[in-house]
């Protein structure tokens, strides 16, 4: 998960993560992803890049909304074989929705942590719990529980995976199952294929399809 570092330089904190961008002018744009973020600036690897003091516009890609910036190029590395080029970039302004944005973002890792660690701690005593409690002898079979009722959809998710990458999830009930839709964010210009499609039996199977895809991806 996302942790803040310390900027010794500015004394401004630094998040040590990785989200998808945007960037560039009228005339060309690119993509990349942005691996260090400040209240100042940013850093982004990318596979193609802009010439020191050059001015470029920049979408940053957070899980629920992007942000558009105005940088300019302060230094930049060329891209090795097989490798990326890296290019440090310093806001032309002070940008507010950035600092907002990234406060969110912190606040929901925060919250996301809490969350793990209690489930884990639950999980942890109810198999404790299992493991002391004296089995039972047979019973007769009982009859199975009702089955929980499904939403009726549709249903819209934006997740982040822990990669650093964002997608946008449509879940949709089908004549034979519950179809499932996955986007990567920011979408390429000219690119309407989703990145995942899949029909699933019910609404359990397509919730645990896209938590496998968002672990793996």
């Amino acid at each position: 998960m996302a942790t803040p570092d310390q900027d010794k330089r500015k004394g401004k904190p630094r998040i040590s993560r990785r989200l998808p961008v945007r960037f560039g002018t009228d005339a060309k744009m690119c993509g990349g992803t942005a691996t260090d973020i400040s209240e100042g600036g940013l850093k982004v690897e990318c596979t193609e890049s802009f010439s020191i003091n050059s001015v470029i516009t920049v979408f940053v890609q957070f899980p629920r909304h992007s942000v558009r910036l105005r940088a300019r190029v302060i230094w930049g590395s060329s891209a090795s074989q097989g490798g990326s080029a890296t290019m440090g970039l310093a806001l032309t302004q002070p940008e507010p929705s950035l600092k907002r944005a990234v406060a969110e973002w912190l606040a929901e890792v925060k919250l996301a942590v809490a969350e793990d660690q209690v489930s884990g701690a639950v999980s942890a005593a109810a198999s404790a719990a299992t493991a002391a409690r004296p089995v039972p002898a047979a019973r007769p079979e009982a009859a199975p529980a009702p089955k929980t009722p499904e939403p009726r959809g549709p249903i819209h998710r934006r997740l982040e995976s822990r990669q650093g990458q964002s997608y946008d999830a449509l879940l949709e009930r089908t004549g034979g199952g519950w179809n499932l839709t996955i986007m990567q964010l920011p979408r390429q210009l000219g690119v309407g294929k989703p990145d995942f499609e899949e029909i699933c039996p019910d609404y359990a199977a397509a919730e645990k399809t896209l938590r496998d895809f968002v672990r793996t991806h």
